[in-house]
């Protein structure tokens, strides 16, 4: 009666459903290839997840003397964004800092950090969730937009005063170090046509992640900047673990060791992310505060992505094609209709050379759920998505979960009878397999619908339903949305703490905000749309079929 209730109280009843065919497979090691070949024996776990492994791919350490007479220690090394069976791979470099920051300055700039509260919350660009941000710098400071606190006079006043105090202590390390250093690691994009092309640090932000607030924010590529440079203002394994990641083309997540002071610099073409895992010693004490500037090669911060990626993508680079096509569109005198001809025309350029995240867009697009001027096409939606998992890639993988439940509908729909039987149809039980591989590999919607999955007993011929297995991975999520069910489960389950604790959670990360659909509809599940939380599941084995968010 417990579970009974507890479905109708968490997701209700609603009347879509959608979905279903093909698959596929790649070598991977562990966990993610029994759930590639069905070996695995029971349902995935959130605690069967990969814990969080340090970055040690470093193979080059050096002195740098810099213009002012400093020397900085200097480590880099390189990470696979492009790697499988048919491609040669294609190389990202990164380079740690240590210490670029003195601690004393450091513990200056927190101070002042942790006495300031109106920070900002419009939805990020990336994961549609509050971002927890404010800007000490960038070109269009104080001018109308989502952050209203920089127009508003209630706020103006202390974040004038707060930018003041962040820079005089920011400055003299731009000046005399992370610039100088930008510039001498990337001498030909930097330096190389005269003062008025020089990389300028145009953005400088802080943002914050804490205990029961934002503790993520998704992977992707920093493409409106040519050089990010993130200065971590808080210790690894000592105020947080987990913390920032770079990202492979196996979906693979290698997290820095980064302590306090300790600046990494990396260009645009790198996919990383952050997902901030709590203390084992005392979790609501988590915290990771991180200084972050975006370079543009222009002295007064003009945009010239459109240069950045157009050379080496001549020259039949993937990961360069998949970074130019979200560029062509700033070409100037470039028509619409041409800007979106090429567009496709990169991204499938790349994908064939296995970049897989212009494999997933072009599929979407074969979907129709991302603006193109290519007819709807199924099987090459299918495709594409292939392509995208022979990398390993979790929105390959839940992208294909998300067709196969549609064509399961479609077909379902041609049928008079036997609609009822949709939940137990192979396709499905391969959909939440899908869906598993998606999850292990770090993606949040696939982690809500697992939930969802053993909500109402979807991927199991018996149609049996673990609710505690369910909230384990609405919470695994990280979103808003998976709180907010799990904040229900609670409250059936009477565990009045807990509901308030997942409720707050759900509130702080934009739940029942007016933006958050739209947000999340418009980035996906890491800066890019044409991806829904919502998948079309069949009626479940009573006739119930999952709410919508």
């Amino acid at each position: 009666m417990l579970r009974w209730r507890l479905a109708i109280a968490i997701l209700g009843i609603s009347r879509r459903i959608h979905a279903a065919d093909d698959t596929c497979t790649e070598d991977s090691p562990g966990i993610l290839q029994q759930i590639l070949d069905s070996s695995l024996g029971r349902p995935l776990r959130p605690s069967d997840l990969p814990p969080p492994t340090a970055f040690n791919g470093f193979d080059n350490f050096a002195t740098v003397t810099l213009p002012s007479g400093m020397q900085q220690a200097v480590k880099s090394g390189k990470v696979t964004q492009i790697n499988n069976v048919e491609s040669v791979d294609v190389l990202a470099d990164i380079a740690v800092l240590p210490q670029a920051l003195n601690r004393s300055s450091v513990e200056e700039i927190l101070q002042l950090l942790r006495a300031y509260n109106d920070w900002d919350d419009d939805p990020d660009t990336v994961d549609g969730m509050p971002t927890y941000e404010i800007f000490v710098e960038n070109p269009t400071l104080y001018e109308p937009s989502l952050k209203y606190r920089d127009t508003n006079p209630q706020f103006m006043e202390a974040r004038i005063a707060l930018r003041q105090k962040l820079s005089a202590i920011m400055q003299p390390y731009l000046d005399n170090v992370i610039t100088p250093l930008v510039h001498q690691r990337y001498p030909e994009a930097c330096t190389s046509r005269g003062p008025a092309r020089y990389c300028t640090p145009c953005y400088s932000l802080v943002r914050r992640y804490k205990h029961g607030q934002r503790q993520s924010h998704a992977t992707h590529y920093d493409g409106h900047a040519l050089v990010t440079v993130v200065v971590g203002l808080s210790g690894y394994d000592v105020d947080y673990r987990g913390g920032l990641y770079v990202s492979t083309g196996f979906g693979q997540k290698h997290y820095l060791n980064l302590t306090k002071g300790d600046a990494v610099i990396h260009q645009s073409s790198l996919l990383h992310g952050v997902k901030v895992l709590d203390r084992l010693d005392d979790p609501e004490r988590t915290e990771r505060w991180s200084w972050i500037l975006w370079y543009r090669d222009s002295a007064t911060c003009e945009d010239h992505g459109y240069e950045w990626f157009a050379k080496c993508s001549e020259e039949g680079n993937a990961l360069c094609q998949q970074m130019h096509a979200t560029k062509v569109g700033s070409i100037p005198g470039i028509s619409n209709e041409e800007s979106a001809k090429r567009v496709i025309e990169l991204n499938e350029l790349a994908a064939r050379g296995g970049a897989a995240m212009s494999a997933v867009k072009i599929a979407r697009a074969y979907l129709g759920n991302l603006p193109s001027p290519l007819q709807t096409n199924v099987t090459k939606a299918a495709e594409f998505y292939r392509i995208a998992m022979k990398s390993n890639d979790p929105d390959g993988y839940y992208g294909m979960a998300a067709y196969l439940l549609m064509k399961l509908n479609w077909r379902y729909s041609k049928k008079v009878s036997g609609k009822g039987d949709m939940w137990k149809d192979p396709v499905a039980f391969e959909a939440v397999r899908l869906l598993e591989a998606a999850a292990y590999l770090g993606h949040p919607y696939a982690a809500f619908n697992l939930g969802l999955a053993h909500t109402f007993g979807y991927g199991n011929h018996e149609a049996a339903m673990d609710y505690v297995l369910a909230g384990q991975w609405f919470e695994a999520s990280g979103l808003p949305e998976g709180y907010a069910v799990a904040s229900q489960q609670n409250k059936v389950a009477g565990d009045t703490a807990r509901e308030g604790e997942m409720m707050q959670r759900a509130v702080q990360l934009g739940f029942s905000a007016p933006w958050r659909v739209e947000a999340r509809q418009r980035v996906g599940s890491g800066g890019a749309g044409g991806v829904d939380l919502n998948l079309q599941w069949p009626p479940a084995q009573d006739g119930r079929v999952p709410m919508k968010f």
